[in-house]
């Protein structure tokens, strides 16, 4: 029986500590250069503020003044989000091949509710997470850590419920920002018909959309490992007077963020189809399996035979590869 199909070596699923390995490393790498960056665009105008203070002697009402010139702007939230979404879009094309590139709870679960990730693998996937982002915080105190006016200053970039936003609104806002992220993981890492080579292109510009959309409510976290470390990391800190770390928030970081992401796989799987092109595989994988598979015109691919078993990834930038028989 002659078969016309191009055979590749096998390519088999990385063990569950490289995977954890992978996105420890992702997270880490992660929340530093986008908490990082929260850090810098607060830290640079409070510095011109102390030199400005100093030039002009410190006269009654002039630092309310200056705080004002110098304040948060749509470009300090608009630099944020462009720096997370290209850390998130080399982090993909650098890890996804391992670990599916998770690198937030959310993510994970929304795999997991539509079946693409195995239950059994979702809480040390959190934890990994979890502690990555702690780590990357770590980066930031060693960086801006002392000083006169240092990261600590702003709890290390991180995210907190605006005043005047109510808890419902911002579980909305988490929730809303999540199913953008979920949606395009879905779309272009995911589904076997997405063009191959985007995922993390596509997956970045989604969060930073929804970063610049939600930023004045939440903070734009949809992600609660990335809520969770400047926390953390703040313990150990002195903060400045009267602010206090609001572990409050941190339920509301947790449950959008996974309301969003299991209804975005949800609504996804519905609207487009997806579970008649690529039906729910057996647990772990990040892509479906079937008989039935999409490929573009001269993508070579390999499949299993007999006894003879060959990986078949669809997109080896946005997730672990799959296995399936004709």
């Amino acid at each position: 029986m002659t078969d016309d199909h191009t055979h590749e070596p096998v390519v088999a699923q990385a063990t569950l500590g490289r995977r954890l390995l992978a996105e420890f490393v992702g997270t880490l790498l992660f929340v530093a250069a986008g908490a990082g960056a929260a850090v810098v665009v607060k830290l640079i105008p409070a510095q011109a503020l102390g030199r400005l203070d100093e030039l002009f002697g410190g006269q009654p009402g002039q630092t309310d003044v200056f705080k004002e010139l110098l304040g948060g702007s749509f470009s300090d939230v608009l630099a944020v989000a462009l720096t997370f979404a290209f850390a998130l879009s080399l982090l993909v094309y650098a890890f996804g091949g391992v670990s599916g590139a998770h690198f937030n709870p959310a993510v994970t679960f929304g795999l997991a509710v539509s079946r693409r990730f195995k239950w059994g693998e979702v809480f040390p996937y959190w934890i990994a997470q979890c502690i990555g982002a702690i780590a990357g915080v770590l980066v930031i105190a060693g960086i801006y850590g002392q000083g006169d006016i240092k990261a600590a200053d702003f709890m290390f970039g991180a995210t907190t419920i605006a005043d005047g936003v109510n808890q419902a609104q911002a579980l909305l806002a988490e929730a809303f920002i999540t199913f953008i992220l979920m949606t395009a993981v879905m779309a272009v890492a995911v589904d076997p018909r997405a063009p191959k080579g985007f995922s993390g292109i596509g997956i970045g510009l989604a969060l930073a959309a929804g970063i610049m959309v939600t930023a004045a409510a939440t903070g734009g976290s949809a992600n609660f490992a990335r809520s969770l470390g400047p926390f953390v990391v703040s313990m150990f800190y002195d903060l400045p007077e009267g602010m206090k770390i609001p572990w409050g928030d941190l339920i509301i970081y947790a449950a959008g963020p996974l309301i969003g992401a299991a209804a975005a796989a949800l609504v996804y799987e519905s609207v487009t189809g997806l579970e008649t092109v690529s039906p729910a595989p057996t647990p772990g994988a990040a892509t479906g399996s079937s008989a039935e598979h999409f490929h573009a015109p001269g993508e070579s691919h390999v499949h299993s035979h007999g006894a003879d078993l060959h990986s078949h990834p669809h997109d080896h930038e946005s997730g672990p590869g799959h296995d399936h028989d004709h």
